[in-house]
């Protein structure tokens, strides 16, 4: 189905009072993980968790504070990186932004804005972010591919149909379930005979997780579970 980004936004009304945390959103499958975009209550506790499909270990790679205010759109997880794309809760028009977390450093970048309101195709590969784009143009005809150069580049050909709610790759799958869309309950992990069910609590930022709010002109950081 078309993904239209902001006939979604109404799904999203009142995410953040009526469950203590859910699954906005998840990845591709990529090295055997699954990174997914964690909603709580409190906004400054969202969270982007990557979690392994083989012993349910998680990871948190913290949260953009300029997203604070948006919805999570798409992930994507490639080698070294990860893709988000977001768009402002209240709509009204404006672009969907992309930031890149990098693996390496652990920091959050602002890689710009998407010309495309509704899409559900979207392909990385190489510096190339893509989506293929419904919104119409001045002849009332779909626009098409829209692009947007990223800051690396990627090792791996990712695409993706949107919402992603399962995904396998080899003898690793997740799956979501529960709540409604967008607002998943629970997250299910298969690795050859492993599998495991996570709630969306277990894989929110534990209580005593330290939450940085880190801004400068090109990185911002978010949470971040306490070592």
């Amino acid at each position: 189905m078309k993904f239209l980004v902001m006939g979604a936004l109404v799904l999203f009304a009142g995410l953040q009072a009526k469950a203590a945390a859910v699954i906005q959103a998840a990845s591709n499958i990529h090295n055997g993980k699954v990174v997914v975009a964690v909603e709580a209550t409190d906004p400054e506790r969202r969270v982007f968790m990557e979690v392994d499909a083989k012993t349910g270990k998680k990871e948190s790679l913290g949260f953009p504070n300029d997203l604070v205010s948006e919805n999570i759109m798409a992930v994507i997880s490639v080698p070294g990186y990860v893709v988000v794309i977001s768009q402002w809760t209240a709509g009204d028009g404006k672009k969907p932004r992309v930031h890149e977390y990098v693996r390496s450093s652990k920091i959050w970048m602002a890689a710009g804005e998407l010309n495309c309101l509704s899409f559900d195709k979207i392909e990385v590969e190489k510096t190339e972010l893509r989506v293929d784009c419904v919104d119409q143009n001045k002849a009332n005809l779909p626009v098409g591919v829209v692009k947007l150069a990223l800051d690396f580049t990627s090792k791996a050909v990712v695409k993706s149909t949107l919402p992603v709610q399962q995904d396998k790759q080899g003898a690793v799958s997740f799956s979501l379930s529960g709540g409604e869309m967008f607002k998943w309950e629970t997250l299910s992990l298969s690795s050859g005979k492993a599998k495991k069910t996570l709630s969306a609590q277990d894989v929110s930022l534990s209580s005593d997780a330290k939450i940085k709010k880190t801004i400068t002109i090109k990185e911002t950081i978010g949470p971040v579970e306490s070592k």
